[in-house]
């Protein structure tokens, strides 16, 4: 079962990128969290809450792999409830969740779209992208706001970008900033002359993170339990870690809705569909998803894994990398430093026929597609329709 879930911090929170702190740079701790930090958050919680219960609803682990046979060792890692999927957080308010405006959409209510060249055009586009995205749109240095109401993003999706209305990230959250002061890490004192600036997230008064999630335990005979109803059993409310610096959230149960997106437009006019990413996403092939061929933009997806799909990835609109790093508490050391497809980026297909650009939405729309850490609410998108500009 799919719960929709609120958080409600108790005072800033704190989520850095990566970059290190000290001299000029305040770490970057404001930025809005990645779905990654969440499932690890609540992934903990549910791990320290129900840790003598885990032999009741889910059977022992036995097929280790080597790496997982590495963690073990140490006893840093517990494989269990390998179930959870989340999704999120979004900003919420009081007129309903907020996602990240599509990338094309201008300011003047205007939208880019792919463009068809000259016959005797050229361009040094990447393989396999046919057309540059651009628009006729009088230019400006004005940007709409980041975050687009759920509402709004239905009409967008739809084709309809006039007088559509965002909202900027200063009318939801802060970034805070707040000196600290280095402490030894062995002797657990203050180090002489170490100071650092840190930025923190402070959400405005009535705005809140939405996130769903799904987790259910199995054991081998067939046996299943919900969770998070087991989670939510007594109270609608518990407290969560959440970020670094042992932050703190209230994490709320409210079941408004059982999914974050309604249904996709039913039909896209000259075969052609646009999927935009509602959550940062992670490809092999940096901002190529892996289920797209790299010579010639082939999907490679299937429908239930049997029916092929006629389709092409012929142009794209992406925004700069969002990085991301961490700290791998089973090995001691620090992850790897990963560049994400951020939010409100844009990949347009073409597709054979009516049919084929069905099933292409139907594969993608409000799902994860991401190339790996889909559990985790990664590569999470939509599907809408887009119209060709003509270059003269």
């Amino acid at each position: 079962m799919n719960y929709e879930l609120e958080l409600h911090p108790r005072d800033v929170l704190y989520f850095r990128d990566g970059r290190p702190i000290g001299g000029s740079s305040d770490g970057a701790g404001s930025a809005w969290p990645h779905p990654a930090l969440f499932h690890s958050a609540l992934l903990a919680a549910l791990q320290y809450r129900f840790a003598d219960r885990l032999g009741e609803w889910e059977s022992e682990h036995r097929r280790w792999t080597d790496s997982e046979k590495r963690k073990q060792k140490h006893n840093k890692v517990r494989f269990h409830f390998g179930g959870l999927k989340t999704w999120g957080p979004f900003p919420k308010i009081s007129e309903g969740i907020q996602v990240a405006t599509p990338v094309d959409l201008l300011k003047a209510g205007g939208v880019a779209a792919p463009m068809v060249l000259p016959p005797r055009g050229v361009s040094n586009l990447p393989e396999p992208l046919k057309y540059p995205v651009g628009s006729f749109t009088e230019a400006t240095k004005e940007k709409p706001g980041e975050w687009l109401p759920l509402s709004e993003l239905s009409r967008y999706l739809s084709g309809e970008t006039k007088n559509l209305r965002t909202i900027s990230s200063g009318e939801l959250f802060l970034s805070e900033a707040r000196p600290g002061i280095g402490i030894s890490a062995e002797q657990r004192t203050v180090e002489e002359g170490k100071f650092y600036s840190a930025e923190y997230l402070r959400l405005k008064r009535g705005v809140s993170m939405a996130v769903f999630a799904s987790c259910t335990a199995k054991k081998y005979n067939g046996a299943e339990t919900d969770i998070l109803g087991e989670l939510f059993r007594e109270a609608k409310r518990c407290d969560l870690l959440f970020g670094g610096q042992r932050g703190t959230a209230q994490l709320e149960c409210c079941r408004n809705r059982t999914a974050l997106v309604d249904p996709g437009p039913e039909s896209f006019p000259g075969n052609r569909v646009k999927w935009v990413l509602l959550s940062p996403g992670f490809f092999c092939n940096g901002w190529l998803p892996g289920w797209v061929d790299r010579k010639n933009g082939t999907v490679m997806l299937r429908e239930n894994k049997t029916e092929a799909v006629d389709a092409h990835l012929v142009a794209a609109c992406i925004a700069k990398p969002q990085v991301i790093s961490g700290w791998n508490s089973a090995t001691e050391v620090p992850k790897a430093t990963r560049l994400l497809v951020p939010a409100g980026s844009v990949y347009y297909f073409e597709c054979g026929t009516p049919e084929d650009a069905q099933r292409l939405s139907r594969i993608l729309h409000g799902r994860t597609k991401s190339d790996a850490l889909g559990e985790q609410g990664m590569g999470l998108g939509v599907c809408g329709r887009w119209e060709f500009i003509q270059l003269q």
